[in-house]
């Protein structure tokens, strides 16, 4: 039974939540203008019990918490239960657009990341005056994990830790201080580091080391600036300030307690954050077992700037825009290296246009390609017909610069999906080879196409074949034209789905032509549903709405039934 993701269904619903958004904003801006009209504020609410609603069926857990805390909000509002009417509207008002962003980033990712709602659910939680949830909100890893000894250092002596507590709790205050400041915070976490793993150490093997062994973990990363401090994670630091306080006053008995289960929780998803962890957090990472390709930190905060930056509409206009006047830009800079250029201030204005590019990039965080463009601008601006040689080392290394100009506004789109090492990585490769992504990219939709076709002629050969009661004629060139969607598959670097088309192939050439058997209606469906499900999937890649690997799963599950089991890829 295949279980369909809320990234794969959103795809479904995704109009209909638009829709429903469009609707709640524009009612709570009406609401705005004209405060007294509560008909306004009740059609919002309609709207967002039914995005809350979808939300929840769909299992986008993350989006249905925040639009729940948002109905709760505009219900004080309605009954006059919010003393600060204009900042809780405003809250509103930003929640609504971030739960915009957030389904278009989940659509483009096809990847939920809840955590990054955790910021603005808490906002509108500060809001109703309830607790903030912690960012470990969505982490499911179980706590259970025994503490290992400590190694080295100080013997266990709890009675010492008592003598000597309170001033390790003033060295672990002083640099708890300097974090809170921003001052230094890397020399003030190993400050807090160092009191923490002396208390841990005097603490012996006692439940609450667990807490000190896991708050160390968090210090390091801080350390070593793996992690960063951000306001829910000073409340972190400050609640194992309190947990420490407690043993003082509580004496060794309070030892022996069980530390906070959801402050362990915490302290261990903030650990696994750390994209090069330091021994005690390698230590604990081992420990719970936590996986490699886990979020990290640094990736965390990409993902947030990826959600909260440019929609997807306005950096598709964005490149298109910019891909236009580099085309002209390049056949002005041909026509001039030709003898072409006639007017005498024709270069000094190609590079004005391309300064206006270097400057668009930088904005859009491209520093590297900004400062190689801009770095090219007044050999450019000094060329005239008369003296630019196209052949020159000069014009080469200025057509080197535009082809890199070209490949990373073509990866600006892929960096907004998210895909920002593999984004990279390609362009480093095709940069180095010379090659254009705008024309890769290109030819990689001529493919998806082509393939396209061929599936539709193998989906209406096998009806063809059906109608006849059998008749092989209509079969013979379909294993020619499945072999050719497999080379297609396999330049758009579809391991997967190419080895469903070889299944495909090796089934009709065997069973069908070769041995000539005449199946059962049932097996000829199950065949189209493999090649049909594969046809799905370029599809959903045509449109920018990718639906996810499980129809892939379909495809091979299809061609297992019929006894063609797809090799691994």
């Amino acid at each position: 039974m295949l279980t369909i993701e809320g990234t794969v269904s959103l795809n479904i619903v995704k109009d209909q939540l638009d829709e429903s958004l469009r609707l709640a904003e524009t009612s709570l801006e009406q609401y705005l203008d004209e405060p007294e009209d509560e008909h306004r504020l009740r059609t919002c609410i309609e709207e967002l019990v039914q995005i809350k609603g979808v939300l929840k069926l769909i299992e986008l857990h993350g989006a249905a918490m925040l639009s729940e805390e948002m109905l709760e909000l505009i219900n004080m509002l309605l009954v006059g239960q919010s003393k600060e009417r204009d900042h809780s509207l405003g809250i509103l008002s930003g929640a609504l657009m971030v739960l915009s962003k957030y389904l278009e980033y989940v659509q483009l990712q096809q990847y939920s990341l809840p955590v990054l709602l955790v910021p603005v659910i808490n906002e509108v939680r500060s809001t109703l005056r309830k607790p903030l949830l912690a960012e470990s909100m969505f982490f499911e890893v179980p706590v259970s994990v025994v503490q290992p000894p400590v190694l080295g250092g100080e013997p266990a002596n709890p009675a010492q830790l008592m003598q000597t507590g309170h001033r390790l709790r003033h060295l672990y205050q002083v640099g708890m201080l300097g974090v809170f400041k921003g001052d230094r915070v890397d020399m003030h976490a190993r400050m807090m580091l160092r009191a923490l793993t002396r208390i841990e150490a005097l603490s012996g093997s006692v439940p609450m080391a667990r807490l000190w062994w896991l708050g160390r973990g968090v210090l390091e990363s801080v350390a070593d600036k793996q992690l960063s401090v951000n306001n829910v994670r000073k409340s972190l630091l400050g609640a194992i300030d309190r947990q420490f306080r407690s043993v003082l006053s509580g004496g060794e008995a309070a030892l022996m307690g069980e530390p906070p289960q959801a402050l362990l929780k915490e302290c261990l998803f903030l650990t696994a954050l750390a994209t090069r962890p330091g021994p005690v957090a390698h230590q604990i990472q081992s420990a719970f077992a936590i996986p490699k390709d886990r979020i990290t930190d640094h990736r965390l905060q990409a993902q947030r700037d990826v959600m909260f930056g440019p929609g997807r509409s306005v950096m598709h206009a964005v490149v298109d825009a910019l891909r236009e006047e580099l085309t002209f830009i390049k056949e002005q800079l041909d026509l001039g290296a030709r003898g072409g250029q006639e007017d005498e201030g024709g270069f000094s204005r190609i590079a004005e246009a391309l300064g206006r590019i270097s400057n668009t990039l930088k904005m859009l965080g491209q520093e590297e390609v900004a400062a190689a463009l801009a770095a090219k601008l007044s050999v450019i601006s000094s060329w005239d017909h008369s003296s630019i040689d196209g052949e020159s080392a000069e014009f080469q290394a200025v057509a080197d610069v535009l082809l890199y100009v070209e490949n990373s506004v073509a990866m600006l789109l892929p960096r907004l999906q998210g895909a920002l090492s593999s984004a990279d990585d390609e362009m480093t490769e095709l940069r180095s080879r010379g090659i254009s992504v705008s024309l890769l990219d290109d030819a990689r939709k001529v493919v998806v196409e082509e393939s396209r076709a061929g599936l539709s002629l193998a989906k209406r050969a096998i009806a063809s074949f059906l109608e006849s009661e059998g008749d092989g004629m209509h079969l013979s060139n379909v294993p020619v034209t499945l072999t050719s969607v497999w080379g297609g598959l396999i330049f758009l670097q579809m391991k997967r789905a190419a080895e469903v088309m070889r299944a495909c192939e090796d089934f009709i050439s065997s069973k069908l032509l070769n041995e000539r058997t005449k199946p059962d209606a049932h097996t000829m469906e199950t065949l189209a549903d493999a090649i049909t499900s594969i046809d799905y999937y370029l599809e959903s890649l045509e449109d920018n709405k990718p639906i996810g690997d499980g129809i892939l799963e379909v495809a091979e599950e299809s061609m297992q039934e019929l006894g063609f089991p797809v090799k691994a890829a």
